[in-house]
């Protein structure tokens, strides 16, 4: 009975989600509804596997099991794609074709090379699609500090965790087949560790994916350059020392004079708009610098915070956060240790010791 239950616990947790993305299908965006197959292929795998250690498994699900396994590494890519750009490549759908092929050899090869086929498949395609998708994620991020100070629900650093957790299980997954059914039947305790860890990561994956409402698209619209086209034409050719400069004194008084930097989620283009120029020279300028949007507006809200903590050592860091432009406490903390190496508390001890 408990055999029976830890083998199922994953295909159960899938299902359950793969309901809740089908009955809001309609309302979703495209990253979504690919996650949305990719939690049925999911569903489909984990069925196989609880039928495959608990009872025989038919040749037809030996070889939907085949088909499964090797599609919803292609499948998550194909979702991490899809959260970053808005457009596809044909030729990407083309990742599924060895796990058809390894699918239909299932029909015509004797079992054990088939299975050492998909072997040969599933390592390399699993390497291929965390290395691929966390460089994918973490240029995305790039991109994002160009854009926004704020990363809170637009960062996909939990997406990126995720990828090392699908490796780790990807490993227990590779190391369960070459045991083999037979193993298990003697290791129960390994068997509901393996289901176990499945869950929690297909649970975790799913729960990160249904609650991620930031688009491509509101990205893309917020990166629009506030001036037209044509005023913005060959502006990278355009960029003279000079110009930068002066776009530079144009940025640097909205920050001291304004304190433009306390707006919380502030945008690049509310910088552009206030500065009446393309955005790429205010980018050139901050990127000059040595920093990025982020990085360039939340350094000098950790400096603001600094003021208030010498002002009013005993005001709670939670209204430091906010009068220093942060959206969220948790921010202020990560930002504030990224610049001075300490936390806020540490900070303030030191300097009201001196």
């Amino acid at each position: 009975m408990v055999r029976t239950v830890f083998s199922f616990t994953p295909f159960a947790v899938c299902l359950w989600w793969l309901i809740t993305f089908v009955l809001n299908y309609h309302k979703s965006d495209a990253a979504k509804r690919t996650l949305t197959y990719y939690i049925l292929a999911c569903v489909l795998l984990y069925f196989c596997h609880a039928l495959y250690f608990t009872s025989r498994l038919p040749q037809g699900l030996e070889c939907l099991w085949t088909l499964c396994s090797l599609s919803v590494y292609p499948l998550y890519y194909l979702y991490i794609c899809r959260l970053t750009a808005t457009s596809v490549p044909r030729w990407m759908y083309a990742l599924f074709l060895p796990g058809l092929l390894v699918a239909l050899l299932k029909f015509v090869m004797p079992d054990e090379m088939a299975d050492i086929i998909r072997q040969v498949v599933f390592v390399p395609q699993v390497l291929l699609v965390c290395y691929f998708g966390y460089r994918r994620l973490r240029a995305f991020d790039q991109r994002l500090a160009d854009v926004y100070v704020d990363m809170e629900g637009r960062s996909t650093s939990s997406i990126k965790s995720l990828l090392i957790a699908i490796f780790v299980t990807s490993v227990l997954s590779a190391e369960a087949n070459m045991l083999g059914r037979r193993y298990f039947g003697h290791a129960d305790w390994l068997l509901a560790a393996i289901a176990t860890a499945f869950s929690v990561l297909q649970y975790a994956l799913c729960y990160i994916g249904y609650h991620r409402h930031f688009t491509i698209e509101q990205f893309e619209a917020d990166s629009q350059d506030v001036l037209s086209e044509s005023e913005c034409l060959n502006a990278e050719e355009l960029v003279t020392e000079e110009l930068t400069d002066e776009v530079g004194q144009k940025v640097e008084a909205l920050m001291r004079e304004q304190k433009l930097y306390l707006v919380p989620n502030l945008k690049i283009a509310d910088v552009v708009k206030l500065c009446g120029v393309c955005r790429t020279y205010v980018s050139h300028y901050i990127n000059q610098k040595g920093n990025n949007f982020s990085e360039f507006v939340n350094r000098q809200r950790v400096e603001h915070a600094k003021i208030v903590l010498r002002q009013t050592p005993t005001v709670k860091m939670v209204v430091v956060a906010e009068e220093s432009g942060f959206t969220s406490e948790a921010s202020f903390y990560r930002n504030f240790r990224k610049f001075t190496g300490q936390t806020p508390q540490e900070w303030l001890k030191r300097h009201t010791n001196q």
